[in-house]
């Protein structure tokens, strides 16, 4: 069949487009897409409707083209392919619990990258998904499991991942777990399995190495209560749902510790199709805990920055005190050398006064007398710091006692002189000038 532009357009809009998808052999979407292409212009449904009614409607005019008796031919009709990972069924139907059962986004597989495509059978080559599987089963059957007894290839069950799933949702879980592990290992992390038999149930812990960092990780399923209709003692009893839930680390809450949810199934997606999003939450846990220990060193750093600035200070607060102690010993040496260079002085005027009122009284040649005046000569002599002579008994420290007496402290809400003060208040200068009583 071969048709112009003009004879499409006279045929859609006399006869509709739904009488031209037929006669032509196309799609709705295939003849849009025709019309497009040659920039045919469609009638609306609101078109139908004015005519219907009696009333004029508005017709849009065919543009012009350069070839406007353009020849179409029936094989060269444009097509429209959807492309789609998984097909999805147009006429979804309700499951004997009442809801619609999930569907995949459509996705294009040449898009994934193979390391994150989830297989739809599980060979079980590693041994740790064997001990995972044989623990399931010992689960899931106690005592009685045959399985294990008939299996030839059982292995020592000794370390198993961190899963706690119902027994149909077994074999999805494994492969599900299976394939991060792949991922990670391709990306060069490590999976690091930690068996406790101190508890009385051995329980594994499955870590993620990721430069240094073990991320803690768990894949359990959804469970729910169902309603017991046997009519026993208790009223409900836990099923699985069918959701299976990756969770990895945990953050702290003031009620709690939590585990954090990296990915789980919703009505739109399946756990399948999220684990390079499972691998980015684990390397995103892994750069905070980079980000955390930079913190940390930044943080000591600072710390021990401020400690030596302290202890600098110190130092320098030292080393101030000590040169203004020395200061002030200095001073205090200076001032005490002033008293007693005044005192030897006064001494001597006082020696002098004491010959010259000796010799008027007559006492001048006693010989206790002489001796007295020479002993306070010696004694002038000693306390003078420019003579600085040595004497036999006393030494500066004692001269400092002697010059410098120790003050009486006394309570300094008790009046200086009252009834029931036993002991006066003296100054300084008092108590300075009652050395020689």
């Amino acid at each position: 069949m071969e048709l112009t532009r003009k004879q499409i357009y006279d045929m859609m809009w006399t006869d509709g487009v739904g009488k031209t998808e037929k006669a032509l052999g196309l799609k709705q979407v295939e003849l849009k897409a025709l019309c497009d292409k040659f920039n045919i212009p469609r009638p609306s449904s609101g078109y139908w409707s004015t005519l219907k009614f009696g009333k004029p409607a508005k017709k849009v005019a065919l543009p012009k083209t350069k070839d406007n008796s353009t020849i179409i031919k029936t094989e060269e009709f444009v097509t429209v392919k959807l492309t789609r990972s998984r097909p999805v069924t147009t006429n979804r139907m309700k499951n004997v619990s009442g809801k619609y059962p999930t569907k995949d986004l459509p996705l294009d597989d040449e898009a994934i990258d193979p390391i994150y495509k989830v297989p739809d059978i599980l060979y079980a080559k590693d041994p740790v998904i064997l001990d995972t599987k044989a623990k399931l089963r010992e689960e899931n059957f106690r005592d009685n499991n045959p399985w294990n007894t008939k299996n030839p290839f059982k292995c020592k069950v000794d370390k198993w991942l961190s899963m706690r799933v119902s027994q149909a949702q077994e074999d999805r879980a494994l492969r599900i777990y299976s394939t991060i592990i792949k991922a990670a290992k391709a990306k060069g992390y490590g999976l690091k399995i930690v068996n406790d038999k101190s508890q009385y149930r051995p329980q594994c812990t499955t870590f993620f190495v990721i430069r240094k960092h073990e991320i803690q990780t768990f894949m359990r399923e959804v469970y729910r209560q169902v309603t017991n209709a046997d009519g026993t003692k208790d009223r409900y009893h836990t099923v699985g749902s069918g959701v299976l839930r990756f969770e990895c680390d945990n953050y702290e809450h003031h009620y709690g510790s939590y585990d954090m949810c990296a990915a789980q199934d919703t009505k739109c997606t399946k756990l399948e199709d999220k684990i390079q999003h499972i691998i980015e939450v684990l390397e995103s846990i892994a750069d905070e805990r980079d980000e955390r220990e930079r913190q940390r060193l930044l943080e000591e750093e600072r710390r021990r920055q401020e400690e030596e600035r302290k202890r600098r200070e110190e130092e320098e607060r030292k080393r101030i005190q000590a040169l203004k102690n020395a200061e002030c010993k200095k001073v205090r040496e200076m001032l005490f050398n002033m008293d007693r260079w005044r005192i030897a002085n006064n001494l001597r005027e006082y020696i002098d006064a004491l010959e010259v009122h000796m010799e008027k009284t007559g006492h001048s040649d006693d010989q206790d007398v002489k001796e007295t005046l020479e002993w306070m000569k010696s004694k002038a002599a000693f306390i003078d710091p420019l003579t600085n002579e040595n004497d036999d008994l006393l030494d500066e420290d004692d001269l400092d006692k002697v010059i410098n007496p120790k003050i009486i402290k006394t309570g300094e809400s008790k009046p200086s002189y009252g009834y029931y003060n036993s002991e006066p208040q003296y100054s300084y200068w008092q108590i300075k000038n009652m050395w020689h009583k």
